[in-house]
């Protein structure tokens, strides 16, 4: 601490005491001690304009009659400053009392003007107020600093993300352009397989031999089976490059519509279908339509010796809505049930259980994409219950 410097705690608001008279400095000292600020000794005009240089103060406390240059003309200077034309100054004096000389204060830019003696009480109390307002100024800064930090930081992520957006939407772009690829020169090919081959079994059956029929019906069923595999990834794709804007969708109607397409499947398994009350939520009614028709015709593709029942249910939880689509199936073993919304995953091997892989894959891009999650419970020969949420 330099020798001018009393007290206080480092780096926090200053005092500078400005008097000819170092019994004068010891007795400012001891009056504003109790306010915990460091005080700053300077025994001229000039020692203090020197400390103003570099140094911030919260006020000045100026002697008026000083050798050399006065109270009156320090203060002129530190008003011509721009750093320190804002430090409230109190003019402290002896001899000028005269109105004159506290009129010629308030106009060199005084904030106060006190004659000695003066009640250490109050000299304290004024000071307290300045250095208080000092305090809360250097907060309303750091505050502002810190919010222009923020705001900053807010307008560098605002970037990013429209820098993202765009690229999103240069790849949705690519995925909606792979997909017209796909569904023009993947199944254009197939469709001239499967004719060719329904040319070979139908004009030419008398000329094969049990083996040959069975090999074309078997490329039949694995040109049947591919084109299968094309529509579902073209469905998966869809699910972000062709979605609809969320709107109030009410759950038992788009239940129904899935039924409807299902309409010869679930005759066919005889399948008997259960449907509890369902809400109203907001979503994409032709992606949740896709979703309850993927999961009900899993169910009918999954299906027990016994006959097939399927519930589809609701129930209102934490602020959000728990769907669950409910079978008494095959099942799968609880180990895998995590692996099934993974695309191309299929857990059954079976010829007769012809599945793609995809189907439980877009229910999960689905319920994803309305922000729910969706998980499955099943044991093996005990049926399955897929559950999935969606915002109440």
């Amino acid at each position: 601490m330099a020798e001018s410097d009393v007290g206080g705690v480092e780096g926090g608001a200053a005092i500078l005491m400005v008097d000819d008279r170092p019994d004068n400095l010891l007795a400012l000292e001891a009056i504003l001690k109790p306010l915990g600020c460091r005080l700053v000794r300077a025994h001229s005009g000039e020692e203090a304009l020197k400390r103003l240089l570099h140094e911030d103060f919260a006020v000045i406390l100026l002697d008026v009659q000083m050798p050399g240059m006065d109270g009156f003309e320090t203060a002129a200077h530190i008003k011509n400053r721009d750093r320190t034309r804002h430090i409230p100054i109190i003019f402290l004096t002896a001899i000028s009392r005269e109105v004159h000389h506290q009129l010629r204060g308030y106009d060199a830019g005084a904030v106060d003007y006190l004659a000695k003696p003066f009640e250490p009480s109050v000299l304290r109390a004024k000071v307290a107020v300045f250095v208080e307002l000092y305090e809360k100024s250097r907060l309303l800064e750091k505050q502002s600093a810190l919010l222009e930090e923020r705001l900053a930081e807010r307008d560098r992520a605002q970037h990013a993300l429209a820098r993202q957006a765009t690229e999103l939407e240069r790849s949705n772009a690519e995925l909606e352009q792979f997909a017209h690829v796909v569904s023009h020169d993947l199944q254009e090919p197939l469709h001239t397989v499967t004719g060719f081959l329904d040319l070979l079994a139908q004009g030419h059956a008398d000329q094969l031999d049990a083996e040959g029929r069975l090999c074309v019906e078997k490329a039949r069923g694995g040109a049947d089976q591919m084109r299968q595999l094309v529509r579902d990834l073209l469905e998966y794709a869809r699910v972000s490059t062709q979605a609809h804007p969320f709107e109030d969708v009410d759950t038992r109607v788009v239940v129904d519509q899935a039924l409807g397409q299902l309409d010869g499947a679930v005759a066919e398994a005889g399948a008997e279908i259960a449907i509890g009350t369902l809400p109203t939520v907001r979503g994409d009614a032709f992606q949740l339509t896709q979703l309850f028709e993927n999961l009900v015709d899993n169910a009918l593709k999954f299906r027990g010796d016994e006959r097939l029942a399927i519930r589809i249910d609701a129930a209102a939880r934490d602020g959000e809505w728990l769907f669950s689509v409910q079978d008494n199936g095959m099942g799968i073993d609880p180990r895998y049930a995590i692996h099934v919304f993974t695309i191309f995953q299929r857990l059954h091997g079976r010829d007769e259980y012809r599945g793609t892989g995809i189907g439980l894959a877009i229910c999960r891009k689905v319920v994803e994409r309305h922000g729910g999650r969706i998980w499955l419970e099943s044991d093996v020969g005990k049926g399955c219950t897929v559950h999935f949420t969606l915002p109440a």
